[in-house]
């Protein structure tokens, strides 16, 4: 049996095009690294982009050991649509049409010009990428919140290629049986974060 621990990346900075971690994003992919100290980790595998590359390296460094490659298929749609700059949820203006999609749970309407079969399948590929290249043991693969979406309702045969806002560094786990049998086991687990204040974008701090 093989298991996959779909990691999504920590929060990044907002305003450039391939964007590093925000100090928060840190600081949450430590707490997520004390969180699986207690668990066998076989390898540590992250997208090319650098929040999930960070993440990842944070991630490995804290349990004292290497990101081990590279799967180009766990990117984001940074490339596949016009290029912008990356500008996270939490920075985003109230009147701005994304974020309102991710409030309102209208998720595909973040990015309308995506060709989402075709993502789709790239995120399913990387899935099996994943299990063919690691037949056992437990492999933590940092990704982005559309791939994660994608490649769980592809193994759950949903409809909705994006269906929910997964958090940052929140884990959702995948098995491959002996049977060859792919189960979903948890979704947006955010167990390490339990106690950290956060806020909600465009909330009134007063």
């Amino acid at each position: 049996m093989i298991e996959v621990l779909f990691v999504r990346h920590g929060q990044p900075v907002s305003g450039v095009r391939d964007p590093e971690l925000a100090p928060e994003g840190i600081a949450d992919a430590r707490r997520l690294a004390t969180w699986l100290r207690g668990e066998q980790i076989d390898a540590v595998v992250t997208s090319p982009y650098a929040r999930a590359r960070q993440t990842a390296e944070v991630l490995a460094g804290e349990l004292s050991r290497g990101v081990d490659y590279v799967l180009d298929g766990l990117r984001e749609w940074d490339d596949d649509i016009s290029p912008e700059d990356y500008t996270a949820i939490e920075d985003m203006g109230a009147d701005d049409p994304r974020l309102r999609a991710v409030s309102t749970g209208r998720y595909e309407e973040y990015v309308p010009g995506l060709d989402l079969p075709r993502f789709r399948r790239r995120a399913r590929a990387a899935l099996e990428q994943l299990f063919d290249t690691h037949r056992t043991g437990r492999v933590v693969a940092v990704a982005h919140g559309g791939v994660l979406n994608a490649a769980l309702a592809d193994v759950l045969a949903m409809p909705k290629t994006f269906w929910h806002n997964p958090a940052y560094t929140s884990v959702a786990r995948v098995r491959r049986l002996d049977s060859g049998v792919t189960v979903v086991d948890s979704v947006n687990d955010t167990a390490h974060l339990r106690g950290v204040p956060f806020a909600i974008a465009g909330e009134d701090d007063s």
